[in-house]
């Protein structure tokens, strides 16, 4: 199948160039597209009356295994939904591979109390789960028989999710007081379904002799819809195929500053807390170009069968090809958003100097289509910050359930940034096989009085 970062990568050539998106310049009060990103509930925080986001976008490749390439673009040239050697580690490996792209947005503050936002995001996950690299032996050519070891209940699973995402966003003041405020948001979001498609082998149990695979089982069902299918016979990129769905983003968000701070400059609040729940919804896919499931049961086969395959389609194909197989063409299957909690609080130390923490829980992480990560994940940020209105600098470290520690640094010019959550990580040699950019750029319009 043709890779799943064409999309992400085809973005990132036309623009010139996950879950916190942007991890680092998340907790900056003075981006309010990344506040809509995060928590809704920050748009009318801001000062601007109106805001124009000209483009943001975010990709990462987040694995707990080390690639075999240490280049970064030349391992996301080459990642795909169907390249079985970058998927497949010496012991349990998951990979995720994300994408962002905000497009011309805008956002307008009403009043102090009312603020509301129209966005409109391409996104894109891919999430691949191998159990171990012993599989892999079958494609590479096998050259000493007697060395193979049986292999027994192993699994490969594969999901990739690609939308369009229509967002109408309020913000507003619930309460507020010469020391406190509270603000809510929402964002009630239109999904355009784009190329989504999972495959899952589950069970595989190989047994080797010295002259063919004595024995070959496994569960086997895949499923995609007509828009990936056209991205793998080599058309549109982004194509609609999936049935419109609908998805909602809720947060709040609580400040307080005390009597003594009223007034200082570059003191915003002492602290401020906040609790989301994003990406709750799902899209439908009714147009499925294939889908089956079927059991493999396979008998003497020659190690020539599996010589030299590469991908998925390969694979997929061969098997069709040597097993009876009922097959259901059509059909219908649903992809649930990343559906995430997280809460979050954000401390002033000092005039400019300010530190936050995050924890993010994805209880479902699109186990509801694929049992692919069999577990609830969650991961914990912190981030130091120099701050003023004009400039920012940025330190997050991060720690995930799955894929373990991430240490990044980004900067900001007034509504400019870019960064990376996995830079400094990499240069310290923490956290291998975790690669992450972003960058973005709004022009915002003040008020006569600010």
């Amino acid at each position: 199948m043709r890779r799943l970062l064409i999309l992400i990568s085809t973005f990132y050539l036309c623009s010139i160039v996950q879950a916190q998106e942007y991890l680092g310049v998340h907790s900056s009060p003075y981006l309010p597209f990344i506040g809509i990103v995060n928590q809704p509930a920050e748009l009318v925080r801001s000062d601007a009356r109106w805001a124009i986001n000209v483009l943001s976008s975010e990709v990462a490749l987040l694995n707990n295994q080390t690639f075999a390439s240490s280049d970064f673009w030349d391992v996301m040239s080459k990642v795909g939904f169907h390249d079985l050697k970058y998927f497949l580690g010496s012991e349990e490996s998951l990979l995720y591979v994300n994408g962002r792209l905000m497009l011309p947005s805008v956002s307008y503050k009403i009043n102090e109390n009312h603020a509301v936002g129209l966005t409109i995001s391409v996104r894109a996950d891919g999430v691949y789960n191998a159990s171990n690299d012993d599989f892999i032996n079958l494609f590479k050519g096998i050259h000493d028989p007697e060395s193979l070891k049986e292999i027994k209940d192993e699994h490969f699973k594969s999901l990739v999710n690609s939308w369009v995402e229509y967002g109408l966003t309020w913000s507003g003041t619930i309460l507020k007081s010469d020391n406190k405020w509270l603000t809510g948001g929402v964002v009630l979001k239109i999904l355009s379904g784009s190329g989504s498609g999972y495959l899952e082998m589950d069970g595989i149990d190989v047994m080797f002799d010295k002259e063919r695979i004595e024995r070959f089982d496994m569960k086997m069902s895949y499923a995609f819809n007509e828009s990936l299918n056209k991205t793998i016979d080599g058309g549109d990129i982004v194509e609609r195929a999936g049935d419109l769905g609908l998805g909602v983003d809720l947060g709040l968000s609580y400040s307080y500053l005390p009597e003594h701070l009223r007034g200082v400059k570059d003191v915003p609040y002492k602290y401020k807390i906040g609790f989301v729940m994003a990406d709750f919804g799902s899209i439908w896919h009714s147009k499925t170009k294939n889908k089956a499931s079927y059991q493999v049961n396979m008998n003497d086969v020659p190690y020539s069968r599996f010589a030299g395959i590469e991908t998925l389609e390969a694979l997929k194909d061969s098997i069709e090809k040597s097993v009876d197989i009922k097959e259901f063409s059509g059909g219908s299957f649903s992809t649930k958003l990343p559906f995430k909690i997280a809460l979050n609080a954000d401390y002033c130390l000092k005039p400019k100097w300010f530190a936050n923490a995050s924890l993010v829980v994805n209880p479902g992480y699109y186990n509801s289509t694929v049992d692919i990560t069999r577990k609830v994940l969650w991961k914990a940020s912190f981030t130091g910050r120099y701050e003023t209105k004009k400039w920012g600098a940025y330190l997050p470290v991060n720690y995930s359930s799955a894929i373990g520690w991430k240490i990044g640094l980004a900067t900001r010019y007034r509504q400019f940034f870019i960064g990376s959550s996995t830079v400094i990580g990499n240069l310290l040699g923490v956290g291998g096989g975790k690669q992450s950019v972003y960058f973005g750029f709004s022009v915002p319009i003040y008020s006569s009085d600010n």
